[in-house]
C-alpha cells in the first residue's frame, strides 16, 4: 500500500506541486486584503491546486505512455514499466477531477469556480495533446501555472482584476 502511495506521489511529482502554490497564495493574500479571511477559502485554494495538478500530471502520463515506452529517457516511468496500470492512473485521474469540482464548493456563495472547474480541467488535460501539433506546447503549460493566480482571486473575490494578472 505505501509503496502504491509512493508511485503515486512521484507518478504527479507531487514535490513540484509546492512551485505553483506561492503564486495561487499570494493572489489568495491580496484578494484577502480588503475582504475577510476564510479558513475554508484557503483550504480551497490548496486543495484546487494539488487535485488539479495531480489530474494533469496523471492525463499527462496516460497521454504519453506509448510515446514513453518507445524513449530510453522516459521508459522507466510507472506506466511503461508497469509500476501502476492504465486503469489505476486513470482511476487517480478521475478521482482528482471529481475532488477538484467538489473543493469548489468550497468558496460558495462564490458559485464562479464551480461553474470554471469544468473548463479549467478540460484546459489543464488538453496540454498532454498540445505536443502532437505545436511545438509551442509549453506555453501551454506555462498559461495553465499562470492561471493559478487568477483562479484563486476568482474564487476569493468572485471577480477578476488587475492584481492577479500581473502575477499571472
Amino acid at each position: 500500500m505505501l509503496t502504491t502511495l509512493q508511485h503515486f506521489l512521484s507518478l504527479v511529482r507531487f514535490s513540484h506541486t509546492v512551485f505553483a502554490l506561492p503564486f495561487a497564495l499570494l493572489a489568495s493574500v491580496m484578494a484577502w486584503h480588503d475582504t475577510a479571511f476564510r479558513w475554508r477559502d484557503l483550504l480551497g485554494i490548496l486543495l484546487c491546486m494539488v487535485t488539479a495538478r495531480s489530474f494533469a500530471m496523471a492525463v499527462n502520463r496516460l497521454a504519453d505512455r506509448e510515446l514513453d515506452a518507445a524513449n530510453p529517457r522516459t521508459a522507466r516511468r510507472h506506466l511503461p514499466a508497469g509500476m501502476l496500470s492504465v486503469q489505476s492512473v486513470a482511476l487517480f485521474a478521475a478521482g482528482c477531477a471529481v475532488a477538484f469540482l467538489a473543493a469548489t464548493l468550497l468558496f460558495l456563495p462564490n458559485w464562479l469556480p464551480m461553474v470554471l472547474s469544468v473548463p479549467v480541467l478540460a484546459f489543464l488535460a488538453s496540454y498532454s495533446f498540445t505536443k502532437r501539433f505545436t511545438p509551442l506546447a509549453h506555453f501551454w503549460l506555462g498559461a495553465a501555472l499562470a492561471a493559478s493566480p487568477i483562479a484563486a482571486w476568482i474564487a476569493i473575490r468572485g471577480e477578476i482584476a488587475a492584481a492577479p494578472l500581473v502575477l499571472a
